[in-house]
């Protein structure tokens, strides 16, 4: 009786329908939906599961159309940048790496200037090398050939390198006459040809003298001295000493050289004197006009 009178009421009150709706209190339909027995008590079935997967379905679609709209805005740009790069000119790195020039000739050895001669040292170890030749078979003989040398040449006495030394002043004089025939005869093409390989490989290109310099200003009677002093005895003596905690050899020697120049007398320099002051006046007749600038 008492779930008649609820139903009746319910009924005939439709504000009281819509705020149960809301506030999820028991309804009509809710009672209609279950069926009461002398077994069973009533059941209230409540549509919120339904409500809620409603309401939350058309959010989900918005968002997805947002994206999606984005994305579409997005894609024009894309297509914007895909023609720009269609046009822009391929890279020439590909035809930089396919066209390599190549090297430049070489210049044959009877074109190219002559080779400075070696030094003592590398005299003896020469000669050493042409005797020896038959027991010279691997890298590694060479290796211990060269260390046999250099054992033996710091073993020597000064008399004993002289020979060697007097051989390397000949062969200085000597190639001092080739290089200047052979600047007479060179041509600019061949010098460029040969400046192009150098560079090639690494090297310092060579330059043509200048014409003057068959007339050098004459050196002073002190640098006189010094080549002099060179190569004494006590000169070689100080280079082979090599680098010490002075300097190099070749600072030690100018550096002794100086000591002794101050020390001498006028009478031990009048050689030196004599011979700039004789070239000197050479040199001022066959340039006048330097000789009235200076």
């Amino acid at each position: 009786m008492l779930s008649l009178f609820a139903r009746h009421i319910a009924s005939h009150l439709p504000v009281l329908r819509t705020n149960v709706l809301s506030s999820s209190v028991l309804t009509a339909s809710a009672f209609v939906a279950t069926r009461r027995t002398f077994f069973t008590t009533r059941r209230i079935q409540l549509p919120a599961a339904a409500s809620k997967s409603a309401s939350t379905t058309p959010k989900k679609t918005t968002k997805k159309t947002t994206k999606k709209t984005t994305t579409t805005k997005a894609a024009p740009k894309k297509a914007k940048a895909t023609k720009e790069a269609k046009s822009k000119p391929k890279s020439t790195a590909t035809s930089k790496k396919t066209v390599e020039r190549p090297p430049p000739k070489r210049v044959p050895k009877s074109e190219q200037p002559p080779s400075r001669p070696p030094n003592g040292y590398l005299l003896f170890f020469s000669r050493l090398v042409q005797d020896r030749r038959s027991d010279i078979k691997t890298a590694t003989d060479t290796q211990d050939l060269a260390k046999e040398a250099a054992t033996m040449w710091n073993g020597f006495t000064l008399a004993e390198k002289q020979p060697y030394y007097n051989e390397v002043e000949v062969l200085k004089k000597q190639y001092e006459e080739k290089l200047d025939e052979y600047w007479k005869s060179a041509s600019p093409k061949t010098l460029r040809e040969i400046n192009a390989r150098r560079k090639h490989d690494g090297r310092n290109k060579i330059h043509r003298p200048h014409q003057e310099n068959h007339y050098k200003r004459p050196k002073g009677p002190f640098f006189r001295f010094i080549e002099h002093f060179r190569q004494s005895d006590d000169g070689r003596t100080i280079q082979e000493a090599g680098v010490t905690a002075t300097g190099r050899g070749a600072v030690n020697v100018a550096r002794e050289a100086g000591v002794r120049w101050r020390a001498m007398s006028a009478s031990d320099k009048a050689p030196y004197v004599e011979a700039y002051q004789k070239e000197h006046t050479d040199w001022q007749a066959n340039h006048p006009s330097k000789s009235a600038s200076s």
